[in-house]
């Protein structure tokens, strides 16, 4: 069974807690390290973190779209479950948020405030 290391949920974490700018940043040093097919798995989770900061720090709506796409794309690669992350919740939530991100005004991307109600969960 692959184990996630201690680095990945750390930036789980930092993502949860809607820091993303610290959750790419540790989840790049993975990624860059990791020689299997898992750097799609931290790709993916950096790309979807960069889509929400695109959105609720710099109400960029072609940026966050862009990247919640890509993200989605590369976790979809994977299980259900990974380790105990449970990714197919993710990847619905994603999918949903999408959406709504794609429906949104201009005046409600450029107002958008908070973080992105997307939640990395684990299954125990």
């Amino acid at each position: 069974m692959f184990r996630l290391p201690q680095q990945f949920h750390e930036a789980v974490r930092l993502f949860n807690e809607g820091e993303y700018f610290e959750c790419h940043e540790v989840l790049e040093e993975l990624w860059r390290a990791e020689p299997s097919s898992f750097r799609l798995l931290y790709q993916g989770v950096l790309q979807v973190a960069v889509g929400c900061y695109h959105l609720s720090v710099r109400h960029n709506r072609h940026g966050a779209v862009s990247k919640l796409r890509a993200g989605l794309q590369k976790l979809g690669q994977f299980p259900a479950v990974v380790d105990t992350v449970d990714l197919a919740d993710l990847r619905e939530q994603i999918a949903t948020f999408l959406q709504e991100v794609e429906q949104m005004s201009d005046e409600q991307i450029a107002g958008y405030s908070g973080t992105c109600p997307l939640v990395i969960r684990y299954l125990v």
